[in-house]
């Protein structure tokens, strides 16, 4: 059975072939636009099938094991971190981060769809706390600078110069970077069955 990631997230492919497994990759394009009093769950929960339901949309042959994520950050009080839009969002970001904890989820769906046939699908979240140091102005800059933040959610990598403002982490460290490694596995090997 051919899997098929469908995500162009360098950080997710890195991940399932540092675990050996032969996939391909597919893009699918969402909107993400979070929905004025969406709760975090009920958010990402969307996110992760409609990534899921465009890849069923494409012309599949045989049978294929789908698999889609996405990852947010979660504040204490249920305020959900997505990609920065600009600078100021990602200051305001990090403010509510800096010396305090938030979670960051990552849903994954995975599927087989069978000659365009959907056989059977399965998701779930992974949660892990993240507990940053004190940001200062300088850091939050320099970061900023950097161009590392653009393209990720709550504004920052745990695997790029972010590492340095996680004090501890409870929980999956590849969920942070993007893909909980072992959770997904074992999700492809249900799915499977």
């Amino acid at each position: 059975m051919k899997i098929i990631l469908a995500s162009t997230s360098p950080r997710r492919q890195e991940l399932l072939k540092m675990a050996g497994v032969d996939f391909t990759t597919m893009a699918v394009h969402i909107d993400e636009s979070w929905q004025i009093g969406e709760h975090a769950n009920d958010y990402i929960k969307r996110m992760v099938e409609s990534k899921f339901e465009k890849a069923c949309e494409q012309p599949l042959q045989g049978r294929n094991l789908l698999i889609t994520a996405d990852t947010i950050g979660v504040l204490p009080d249920g305020g959900i971190l997505t990609k920065p839009c600009s600078q100021p969002d990602a200051y305001a970001m990090w403010d509510k981060m800096s010396n305090a904890s938030h979670e960051v989820w990552t849903a994954v769906c995975a599927g087989v769809v069978d000659e365009g046939f959907l056989m059977t699908q399965q998701s779930m979240i992974c949660k892990t706390k993240v507990h940053f140091v004190e940001l200062t102005d300088a850091m939050k800059h320099d970061y900023w600078q950097s161009g590392e933040p653009l393209d990720k959610a709550g504004g920052y990598a745990i695997q790029g110069r972010a590492m340095a403002w996680v004090r501890s982490i409870d929980g999956s460290y590849t969920n942070v970077v993007g893909l909980p490694l072992a959770q997904t596995l074992e999700l492809i090997k249900n799915v499977q069955s």
